[in-house]
């Protein structure tokens, strides 16, 4: 019996070995092809997701440089504006100056004669001149603050010596 069992599997294990087919080398292969189409998708989509990072960056940098250039047109108006608005005023003032001046000029009147208006200094008023006058209001307002300050400090200080009395 044991011949018969040694027989057969010699002649299963020989025909195991003449058959090339090998189930374990299609998968082997399929398992391959799938690990190297994820591989090869990964790299796609990480090589994608760069490219479109890149490319929002550069959006934004662009939208910048184009909102600053905008704002520099802006403001480049606004002071060439502002600077022809100054220009023109002049012009303005320019022109009224000169219209009055030559008013005044066109006018000969010979009636006009110039009389001296301010004093030399020695006027006085009580023997003090204004400076004496000067001094003398400041002094008395200082005594005056001074007197006012006293007085209510002192009323303070006597509403204070009360209450401890009472």
């Amino acid at each position: 019996m044991q011949k018969k069992l040694f027989a057969t599997f010699a002649i299963i294990i020989a025909i195991a070995f003449s058959f090339s087919v090998c189930f374990a080398a299609d998968m082997l292969t399929d398992a391959t092809n799938a690990v190297r189409d994820t591989v090869t998708n990964a790299g796609n989509t990480v090589e994608d997701t760069m490219q479109n990072a890149g490319n929002a960056v550069q959006g934004a940098m662009n939208t910048a440089g184009d909102t600053m250039q905008d704002s520099m047109d802006k403001t480049e108006n606004t002071m060439g504006n502002a600077g022809n608005a100054i220009e023109n005023t002049g012009n303005t003032i320019e022109t009224d100056m000169n219209d009055s001046t030559s008013r005044d000029t066109d006018r000969n009147d010979d009636t006009y004669t110039a009389t001296r208006t301010s004093t030399n200094g020695n006027a006085t008023f009580m023997g003090m001149n204004a400076t004496a006058w000067t001094w003398l209001i400041l002094g008395i307002a200082a005594i005056a603050i001074i007197a006012v300050v006293w007085y209510y400090s002192m009323q303070i200080t006597s509403e204070n010596n009360h209450s401890r009395r009472d």
